[in-house]
C-alpha cells in the first residue's frame, strides 16, 4: 500500500470517530454552538504528517471508539461508529435532526426502551444544541392547556384587587380592567381549544401505534378503517371505540359521566369557538346557540375541560397500559389541572 492511500485511510479512520464523537456529544447536549459541531469536518486530515496521522489513529483505537461504543450500547441497540458518523451529516445539513422514531430506528438503529422512558411509537427524535430529546404532540399540548389555566387564575388574582373599590376608581381603571379580563378570555378559550386538540392527538396516537405494532389479523375492516382513518372518523367515534378496540375490552358504558361530560358539554363550547356562526347546531348535535357558547367561555369552562381531558387520557392509558406507569407529561397536567 503506497504511502498516500495509507494516509488517506488513516484520515478517513479518525474523520469517522470524530464525527461520531461530536454527535453523541451532541446527543448529550454538550456543544455549545454550531461552530463547535463543525470543527470535526473542518480540519484537513490528510494534510497533517504522517506520524501525527499514526498518533490519532491509535488514540481513536485505544479510547475514543471505546468511549464511542459504550455511548452507543448505553443508548441504542446495534449503533455503529459508521452510522453515528452518517448521523453527523444530516445534522450538519439542517442544523439538527427532526425525525420520526420509526424512520430513525430503520435508518440508524433502534433506541433502547429505558432511553425512550415509556414514550410512544409516533414520536419524534429531535437533536439539536438542546441533546437528544423525545418530542410527542400530546405532551406540547398538554403544556398549553396547563399554560392557559395558569393564565386565567393569574389573571384572576390580579382582577381581586378591583373587587372592593368605587365606581369612580373602577371606571378610572377601566382600560386596565378591559385589558385584564381580555386576557383571561382569551386563555379560557386558547384552553378548551387546547384540550379538545389535546384529546384527538391522544387518540391519534394510540391508534397509530397500535397499527405498527400488533398483529391485525383478528380485526375486522371496519375496525381497521376506523383505527386508520383518523380524517374520517368523528371525535365522539374515536373516544367511545378506540380504547376497546386497542385493549380488547370496554372502558365505559356510552353513558359513562366523563366521557359524557367531553362530548356533550366540553365538545360544543370547543365547536363554537373553532366554527363560530350565528346559526345554532343542527339539531341532532344538541340544536345549541353557537354565539352563546362563544361568549360564554370563561376559566370555569377552561377548568372543567382541563381536568376532564386529564382525567380521560389516564383511564384510556390505565385501561390499555395497565401495567405501566404514567407518562410524566400525563403525571403533570394532572398535578396542575386535576380535580377529583
Amino acid at each position: 500500500m503506497s504511502p498516500v492511500s495509507g494516509r488517506n485511510k488513516e484520515a478517513g479512520f479518525i474523520r469517522q470517530a470524530n464525527r461520531a464523537a461530536t454527535v453523541g456529544r451532541l446527543m448529550l447536549g454538550e456543544i455549545r454552538n454550531w461552530a463547535e459541531f463543525l470543527e470535526a469536518d473542518r480540519i484537513d486530515l490528510t494534510a497533517l504528517p504522517r506520524r501525527q496521522l499514526k498518533s490519532g489513529k491509535a488514540d481513536v483505537k485505544r479510547r475514543l471508539s471505546k468511549e464511542l461504543e459504550i455511548f452507543c450500547e448505553k443508548n441504542f441497540t446495534g449503533m455503529s461508529q459508521r452510522q453515528l458518523s452518517e448521523m453527523y451529516e444530516d445534522i450538519k445539513a439542517f442544523r439538527g435532526m427532526e425525525m420520526p422514531l420509526i424512520d430513525f430506528e430503520r435508518r440508524f438503529a433502534p433506541v433502547r426502551k429505558e432511553v425512550l422512558r415509556g414514550n410512544p411509537v409516533h414520536l419524534t427524535v429531535s437533536i439539536s444544541l438542546w441533546g437528544l430529546q423525545f418530542r410527542i404532540p400530546e405532551e406540547e399540548l398538554a403544556k398549553d392547556i396547563m399554560e392557559a389555566v395558569q393564565i386565567t387564575e393569574s389573571v384572576q388574582q390580579q382582577l381581586r384587587q378591583f373587587e372592593s373599590i368605587s365606581q369612580t376608581e373602577l371606571l378610572r381603571n377601566r382600560a386596565k380592567i378591559g385589558s385584564l379580563l381580555q386576557h383571561k378570555k382569551f386563555a379560557a378559550r386558547s384552553g378548551v381549544i387546547a384540550c379538545f386538540n389535546l384529546m384527538e392527538a391522544y387518540l391519534n396516537g394510540i391508534a397509530f401505534d397500535y397499527l405498527r405494532t400488533v398483529d391485525m389479523s383478528g380485526l375486522s375492516n371496519s375496525s381497521k378503517k376506523l383505527l386508520g382513518d383518523s380524517t374520517s372518523a368523528s371525535i365522539r367515534d374515536k373516544l367511545q371505540k378506540y380504547p376497546a378496540l386497542i385493549a380488547g375490552s370496554a372502558l365505559w358504558s356510552t353513558d359513562d359521566s366523563d366521557m359524557v361530560q367531553f362530548l356533550d358539554v366540553v365538545k360544543p363550547f370547543r365547536d363554537s369557538l373553532v366554527h363560530p356562526s350565528p346559526f345554532a347546531a343542527p339539531e341532532k348535535f344538541g340544536g345549541y346557540d353557537k354565539l352563546r357558547l362563544l361568549y360564554r367561555t370563561n376559566k370555569e369552562t377552561a377548568d372543567l375541560a382541563a381536568s376532564t381531558t386529564a382525567k380521560l387520557v389516564i383511564r384510556i392509558h390505565k385501561h390499555i397500559e395497565s401495567d405501566s406507569l404514567l407518562p410524566p407529561w400525563m403525571e403533570e397536567l394532572w398535578a396542575k389541572v386535576g380535580k377529583g
